[in-house]
């Protein structure tokens, strides 16, 4: 069974304030974690920061973290970055 975390409107260092808790209780939940990202049009370093940390704290308990509905910059940026490399993509 996984967690899904939904998350709306930009990654980026104002969001990531309020989105850190968010990602705590998530990922103190036991379960594989899944960030929808239908919803999130603009990411930056902060915000992929935000990622790689829950990819760690995750990976640290044997748990995995994918993303679900990638597109436009974040799908992008992620991609360049190859964030891609590390994380499962849910429904692929």
């Amino acid at each position: 069974m996984s967690t899904v975390l939904k998350i709306e409107g930009d990654m980026d260092a104002a969001a990531m304030e309020h989105l850190r808790p968010k990602i705590e209780a998530v990922a103190a939940e036991g379960e594989d974690v899944v960030v929808d990202m239908g919803r999130v049009r603009f990411i930056d370093s902060s915000g992929i920061g935000g990622i790689v940390y829950m990819y760690k704290r995750l990976k640290s308990e044997g748990l995995l973290l994918s993303l679900s509905n990638l597109s436009g910059q974040p799908d992008r940026i992620l991609r360049h970055m190859r964030v891609h490399d590390l994380l499962a993509q849910a429904g692929q």
